[in-house]
């Protein structure tokens, strides 16, 4: 996957080498491997932590993790807490679109006070299809999809080529320690539904159906655009 990561990134000229880099890191599986690929191909960034408090003492170990992580490995650290609930509710706004607005307003006061060269979020391609069904659920149709690149003004998804099982693989051959938000496995919310239970069941049909469904809808070049701008991932 290291060797594939930097010639993605090359391919695709997602960024150079010389670039300062800002990764928006929750402590889960997909961006702290997006860390130890980065690590280990020598860019350089740092990283921005939110902690949303939703989930009690879940939420401060998730900082703490990140914050401990970027200690040992020589990274500059941002983190910035929030009341997500009391925004929402001022805000009128779903918890997940109160989430998203309050972590790209850090973003990017981070970008313009650091003049970062793009900010790198940990999407993959997993991500990408359960978006695309989830449009589809909700009525969007094929015809209503608008794709972009994995490159959007200064936001970069060096992932986006990438499966959670390819995600999961690394992590266990390269022994990385990560957090696990519990929510994900519950099955309450429409992504973690199609996640848990949709997915599988095609996977069945078609063991390979992440790397067809890519190919047949070209979402290993795009991501969808407006499931990223609506939704929270």
């Amino acid at each position: 996957m290291l060797s594939r990561f930097v010639s993605h990134i090359q391919r695709k000229e997602l960024f150079k080498k010389d670039g300062h880099f800002l990764v928006a890191v929750s402590g889960g599986i997909d961006s702290i491997v997006l860390c130890d690929l980065l690590l280990k191909t020598g860019y350089k960034f740092s990283v921005a932590h939110c902690n949303f408090k939703l989930r009690g003492n879940d939420s401060d170990v998730d900082e703490q993790f990140v914050k401990d992580y970027c200690s040992k490995n020589t990274i500059a650290f941002y983190r910035r807490s929030f009341d997500t609930s009391a925004y929402a509710e001022e805000k009128k706004l779903s918890i997940q679109m109160a989430a998203r607005e309050l972590r790209y307003s850090f973003f990017n006061e981070l970008m313009n006070e650091h003049s970062f060269t793009y900010l790198l979020t940990a999407h993959h391609l997993n991500d990408t299809i359960e978006t695309f069904m989830i449009n589809l659920v909700r009525g969007s149709g094929i015809a209503g999809l608008k794709g972009i690149s994995e490159k959007r003004g200064n936001i970069v998804r060096p992932l986006l080529a990438f499966t959670k099982e390819e995600i999961l693989n690394y992590a266990k051959e390269n022994s990385i320690d990560f957090r696990t938000d519990k929510s994900n496995l519950e099955d309450t919310y429409l992504r973690n539904d199609i996640r848990l239970n949709i997915i599988p069941k095609l996977k069945e049909l078609n063991p390979s159906f992440e790397k067809t469904i890519s190919k047949e809808l070209g979402l290993s070049e795009i991501v969808i655009k407006k499931s990223f701008e609506r939704l929270d991932m």
